[in-house]
């Protein structure tokens, strides 16, 4: 038994490593590793960004002492080193005739460097001792910073010596361009202004911003203008006139080529003066509202003029086609009479509905002609369209949406279609040049005709002369042109016998809108537009006055028999416009009577 336990014995081999430690010795050693290749990588990567920082710093560092040295041994601050719109001549603006209506005055600006000071306590006192826009207490501050600014702008010589002779550093003097508008208010809506920086921001001054750079730079280089100094002259003087005697709030007139689309003359009142708006104690931010072009409005029966021609090109009816003008009329919910007497029969012609200014015969003629018809010839004749011109401040019109029958009829009488003045005097000249679209502009052009698109056929631009001429001769605006044989005043009438005239026109009184309401306090908008000589029109001629008085004055023959219409005001300023620019013209308006 004991020999056999003895042999029965596993024989320990003490050099042999049990399962159990094998294992735990090969774990320590993998642990081992694994966190020496961690803390290889950490390094690393600290190592890599110790560089990056390293050539960042060192980058800007030498960044920083390259500008220092700069500064300090190569910086010359009467140099120019960034583009610096005020120091670049801006082209002049010349009328048709070569007039200059702008000029630019060379001037200095006076640019602070505080960096440059060496005192800036003495700076600030001795400075605002003799420049009185600055407080020194403001200079003082403004001057701790190390950002450059403008002390003064366009300083007159006699200004400039007085700062050059404190003799104080960090006083930089730079040229400057002053833009100075010569005939101050009479081009102010038309041309615009400048800023500081001598840069446009409204009208043509806008626009020549974006002509090309050689053209800012060339001294020689002008803009010439389809503009002529003598009409607008005229225009202005005449609408300051009418304002005047009939108590308006402001005014519109436009002068037309009805031919090639140049504008001579477009002038909107009240005015200002663009040289320097707020020295006017009676300046008003409105008063930079043009009305012309960027003004929109309803303009009342001028706008029969296309009910009429659209019907006449589409043969609906004839200038002797008759209609019955009942007394009153349904249109939507409203009920329309008859401002003026139209005919003493029922019936009425196309001819006595135009000239007399029916509004119940026009609606009845439109509704002839369709809404189809009406909208077609509308947004051809551009009354849908923003208008493509020379200046910024232009409106898109307001239309009817949606557009119902009632739109129809209202709008072929001058409701319920917003447009600007620039609009209607557009496409009145197609109606009357022969039916051709034009396109206006403010730059003169070498063309005499600069006929495009044509939507009216000749035989229809001569009728509807014929109609401008019986609105003159019979119509609404007898009186103005002397053709109202009842009175005899020998003023104002005085061409009942002296003169026959070569014009025609057509008026429109139209009642003010507020909120979507015709207000009877806020006045009326009476428009008369012209054309002449009528029987081979050239030029058109546009005014309007805002909410005009009646006026009682037979000493001065200006009485209106207590109206408000176009006829008694607009018509008449029209008149004394034509009157006095025919002859520049070299175009007759009206002829001797035997």
């Amino acid at each position: 038994m004991g020999k056999f336990r003895r042999n029965s014995r596993k024989k320990i081999d003490f050099n042999q490593k049990s399962f159990s430690f094998t294992h735990r010795y090969d774990q320590e050693k993998f642990k081992l590793d694994r966190l020496n290749n961690i803390r290889d990588k950490f390094q690393i990567k600290i190592n890599n960004r110790l560089i990056l920082s390293s050539v960042i710093f060192s980058t800007i560092f030498f960044a920083i002492a390259i500008q220092i040295v700069h500064l300090n041994f190569f910086f010359n601050p009467n140099k120019e080193y960034f583009t610096n719109n005020h120091l670049i001549i801006r082209p002049n603006i010349v009328d048709r005739n070569n007039v200059s209506l702008t000029a630019n005055l060379k001037m200095h600006n006076i640019q602070i460097f505080p960096k440059q000071i060496y005192n800036k306590e003495r700076f600030a006192k001795r400075v605002s001792n003799i420049h009185n826009n600055w407080l020194e207490q403001d200079l003082a501050e403004k001057i701790k910073g190390n950002k450059s600014f403008y002390l003064d702008r366009n300083v007159l010589p006699k200004d400039l010596q007085k700062i050059i002779n404190l003799g104080e550093t960090g006083i930089v003097i730079k040229d400057s361009y002053k833009r100075i508008y010569v005939h101050k208010s009479l081009f102010s809506h038309i041309i615009g202004e400048v800023n500081d920086d001598n840069i446009g921001v409204s009208g043509l001054e806008l626009t020549i911003d974006n002509l090309s750079e050689d053209t800012f730079k060339n001294n020689e280089q002008k803009i010439v203008s389809s503009l002529d100094i003598r009409i607008q002259n005229i225009v202005r003087d005449e609408i300051l006139k009418g304002m005047d005697i009939f108590e308006a709030k402001g005014g519109a007139g436009i002068v037309i080529n009805i031919n090639n689309g140049e504008i001579l003359s477009i002038v909107s009142l009240p005015d200002f003066d663009p040289n320097n708006p707020n020295a006017d104690p009676n300046f008003q931010e409105e008063y930079k509202f043009n009305r012309n072009t960027k003004g929109l409005y309803e303009f009342g029966s001028v706008m029969k003029t296309f009910t009429a021609a659209i019907g006449l090109e589409k043969k609906i009816f004839n200038i002797n086609s008759k209609y019955k003008i009942n007394k009153v009329l349904k249109v939507g919910n409203d009920t329309i009479t008859d401002t003026h007497a139209t005919c003493s029969e029922n019936f009425c012609s196309v001819e006595k509905i135009f000239s007399k200014s029916s509004n119940i015969g026009t609606v009845k003629m439109v509704r002839d002609i369709g809404i189809d018809t009406q909208k077609e010839y509308l947004n051809k004749l551009g009354l849908f369209n923003r208008i493509n011109l020379n200046i910024p401040e232009l409106s898109s019109p307001i239309t009817p949406d949606p557009w119902l029958p009632v739109s129809t009829d209202s709008i072929s009488y001058g409701y319920g279609l917003s447009v600007s003045p620039l609009h209607l005097a557009l496409a009145t000249a197609t109606v009357l040049n022969g039916g051709y679209i034009i396109e206006p502009t403010l730059i003169k052009k070498e063309k005499a005709n600069d006929f495009k698109e044509r939507i009216f056929s000749q035989d229809t631009s001569e009728k509807m002369r014929y109609l401008f001429s019986k609105v003159i001769t019979e119509g609404t605006a007898r009186s103005a042109f002397g053709y109202n044989k009842s009175l005899t005043y020998k003023h104002s009438y005085r061409y009942n016998y002296e003169y026959g005239y070569l014009v025609g026109g057509k008026t429109g009184t139209a009642r003010s809108n507020s909120s979507g309401f015709y207000d009877k306090n806020l006045g009326k908008l009476a428009t008369f537009i012209a054309a002449f000589p009528i029987d081979k029109p050239k030029y058109l001629v546009l005014i309007s006055l805002d909410s005009p008085k009646p006026i009682d004055d037979r000493e001065h023959d200006y009485d209106t028999f207590g109206k408000t219409n176009a006829g008694w005001n607009s018509a008449r300023v029209s008149r004394d416009v034509i009157d006095r620019i025919s002859p520049i013209l070299d175009t007759k308006s009206k002829y001797k009577l035997n």
